[in-house]
């Protein structure tokens, strides 16, 4: 098969003085990529990096970490990103827990570890610094000594090309083994699917620690150029970066879209080359979506995916589909596209049965981008992972009479009021059209009447200031079913989010365990 290294060559030879990345004011072709990644694998060689060693990455976003990417690519190693917003105590599970060999350290995140090195140098990583010399090595360094080509270890498909860490039910992030074969399959459907041509410059916000890299990676198929945030996303940069670069298309999430939109409604910019929108990783309310097809200059092409497929998409709303929705099928922008080529996917019952259409259940995926599996939390393999290679998403969905995922929302969010089943994502969606209402969080509480609540954590546009928690329980009354209905609402100034710009729900539900009182009928209020 083609491995991933292959495509960093053909895309050498194929377009050598051709652009790879941007980041910033730095550029790298092809040719220059290729050529450091070559001289870093040979010089991790030369430190004693072998075939299924672990090497991971703490930075925030630039060039280097994509040559890192590579060199794992050509050496049989296994790529690690490591998140640099974690906390010490959340980067030493990773490092342990993927038995990390060697350690890329970048200059502004060296203050993560400065006070730990006794305790990273007891665990035998060797320590890279990247914009720093503070450590054991520095990688410019390395790569100016190295001579010679690096050697190329015999690759299985099924071999691990990267760890991913994800959430984890025990407060620890996880990490999804992801395959060289995995990640071929993500990258080349991809760029055949949306239609990418060696053109196009791709623009990916996505932070590079988690499965998102795979997303940077797009151009391997195409030889297209990549822009990459300096340091980060903002949405003020990204505008500018538009027509300064002429990106063609970007990734984002719907929070990121919200701010977009609201700052092009005060502010004009050139964003003639932008040709198309992909948009996914959260739920995408009508009027989100309405919005974009107001106020964005492209057309738009929704997906669904996980970490556990390689972060790559499973299914997608084309803008063929988004046209015909707009025009005579609103019903729609209520779902999350077709399935894919390259997956098998099936709706089930609690018995593993498969569902007619319309019917809901759990979204089972099979397919050669399916992660191998949880690492080092057999346990946790075996709850997700079925005999035939298929994995439960953990999703609930439906499947409607002309093919389109309608995603409900994640097994573990749904709430069960009064013996009713409640979708948070449906109550959200209803939110999200009030004219007053920036952003919305919905989980469940416990409720001694009721089993479960439905509680609503909204931040309120500024122009609506004087909107209440009644008022917006009143605007669902016609809406919603009863149990759906929020029983009670907390107003925020901000709403938690990843560094993607991804709401957090688990803090919401910390902080009613943390202070009860908060919900009315925990405090001698009346009950609703």
């Amino acid at each position: 098969m083609t491995f991933a290294r292959d495509l960093v060559k053909a895309a050498s030879r194929n377009y050598p003085n051709k652009t790879a990345f941007i980041c910033g004011d730095r550029r790298a072709t092809w040719a220059q990529m290729d050529q450091r990644s070559d001289r870093l694998a040979k010089a991790l060689q030369g430190l004693g990096l072998q075939k299924g060693d672990v090497v991971s990455t703490l930075s925030q976003e630039r060039i280097e970490v994509h040559e890192h990417f590579y060199a794992c690519m050509k050496t049989g190693a296994i790529r690690v990103g490591v998140n640099a917003r974690y906390v010490w105590r959340e980067i030493e599970h990773v490092l342990r827990d993927s038995k990390t060999r060697f350690l890329f350290v970048e200059d502004r995140c060296a203050p993560l570890i400065r006070d730990h090195l006794t305790e990273i140098e007891a665990m035998q990583i060797v320590l890279i610094g990247i914009g720093t010399t503070a450590l054991a090595y520095e990688q410019e360094a390395l790569i100016a000594a190295a001579e010679g080509e690096p050697a190329w270890p015999a690759l299985a498909p099924d071999d691990p090309l990267f760890y991913s860490y994800t959430s984890g039910t025990t407060g620890f992030p996880k990490g999804v083994i992801l395959t060289q074969q995995g990640v071929v399959d993500a990258i080349l459907f991809s760029v055949s699917s949306f239609g990418f041509s060696p053109d196009d410059v791709w623009y990916n916000p996505s932070a590079s620690a988690w499965v998102t890299i795979v997303m940077s990676s797009f151009n391997l198929a195409n030889g297209m150029t990549t822009v990459i945030p300096d340091g980060g996303f903002r949405i003020d940069q990204f505008l500018v970066d538009v027509g300064r670069f002429g990106v063609t298309s970007v990734i984002l999430v719907p929070t990121m879209i919200q701010w977009i939109i609201n700052e092009l409604r005060s502010r004009s910019y050139d964003l003639s080359s932008w040709r198309f929108l992909i948009y996914g990783s959260a739920p995408s309310s009508p009027a989100l979506i309405r919005q974009m097809r107001e106020v964005l200059p492209c057309a738009l092409v929704q997906t669904y995916g996980l970490t556990e497929i390689t972060g790559g998409w499973a299914t997608y709303l084309s803008d063929k589909d988004h046209r015909e929705a707009f025009a005579r099928r609103p019903e729609w922008l209520k779902s999350v596209g077709r399935f894919g080529p390259h997956f098998e996917c099936s709706i089930r019952d609690p018995d593993g049965r498969p569902l007619p259409p319309n019917t809901q259940g759990e979204v089972w995926i099979r397919g050669t981008a399916v992660m191998k599996g949880y690492l080092n939390r057999p346990e946790e393999t075996a709850e997700v992972m079925r005999e035939g290679g298929w994995l439960c998403t953990n999703d609930i969905a439906l499947l409607d009479e002309d093919g389109l995922l309608h995603l409900l929302d994640r097994k573990k969010f749904m709430i069960i009021s009064g013996a009713v089943n409640v979708f948070p994502a449906t109550v959200e969606a209803v939110l999200a059209e009030h004219d007053g209402i920036a952003e919305v969080a919905v989980i469940g509480a416990p409720h001694p009447e009721w089993g479960e609540a439905v509680i609503a954590f909204v931040r309120v546009k500024s122009s609506h200031s004087r909107l209440s928690g009644r008022d917006i329980m009143d605007f669902c009354i016609d809406k919603l079913s009863k149990p759906e209905i929020p029983k009670h609402v907390v107003l925020v100034e901000e709403l938690p989010k990843t560094s993607n710009g991804k709401i957090m729900k688990q803090p919401l539900k910390e902080m009613l365990t943390r202070d009860p009182s908060l919900l009315p009928w925990n405090s001698g209020q009346r009950c609703e």
